[in-house]
């Protein structure tokens, strides 16, 4: 006859050893990671080869998915054989990637590139399809630029980025023009339907009266 008891027992057992790993191992765990992520953006790293060392201000990360504070940073991404890249970049939302493919040098290094050739067209594809997703997003913030150049006889306008800016998102509206067509072109911006006051302006071929 099964004893009942005896498996109750040990069932309650069991789960009381569970609770204790729970308490000991798991909770912590998630606590470690709560504070980990704390004010830190979600970010990925994408290298080619994928065991590349990468080194972010003096700090070791890996492949896939990282936490890290927003700023400025610098980055060297190596491996033996592959031609070393170092840069700096902003990281500033979450979500922001990093993506590096390195120049096989050596021999060892060319042939295995040449067999991981579907690597780099992966990684070719994923740098593509940030690249439209950031211009169609820039575009969004700013939709001036689907008017830009304008250029005739009489003035041109164009943009560029503005380098003041951490999000590298915002421009500066660029009026090439001689004095007397300058405001012209401020009237065309403003036909256009844009407000004026949201944008910064560079006006070239400017001569200020009043310098010595």
């Amino acid at each position: 006859m099964i004893n009942i008891f005896r498996y109750n027992k040990i069932f309650k057992i069991i789960i009381i050893l569970l609770l204790i790993f729970s308490i000991a191992f798991v909770i912590p765990y998630f606590i470690y990671q709560i504070n980990y992520r704390n004010g830190k953006l979600e970010i990925n790293i994408n290298t080619v080869p994928k065991d590349a060392s990468v080194i972010i201000n003096d700090v070791s990360y890996k492949n896939g998915k990282n936490y890290i504070i927003a700023g400025k940073y610098n980055i060297t991404v190596k491996k033996d054989g592959f031609k070393t890249v170092e840069l700096s970049q902003n990281i500033i939302n979450n979500g922001d990637e990093i993506n590096i493919a390195l120049d096989a040098e050596s021999d060892d290094a060319k042939a295995w590139a040449e067999k991981n050739k579907q690597l780099y067209a992966d990684f070719t594809n994923i740098v593509s399809e940030k690249a439209n997703k950031d211009g169609a997003a820039f575009k969004i913030i700013n939709p001036i630029v689907n008017k830009l150049p304008d250029i005739n006889y009489l003035y041109s306008i164009g943009y560029k980025l503005d380098s003041s800016d951490e999000t590298e998102r915002a421009i500066i509206i660029t009026i090439n023009s001689s004095e007397q067509y300058r405001q012209a072109a401020i009237l065309q911006i403003k036909s256009w339907g844009y407000n004026l006051a949201d944008y910064n302006y560079e006006f070239i071929n400017f001569n200020n009266p009043f310098k010595l």
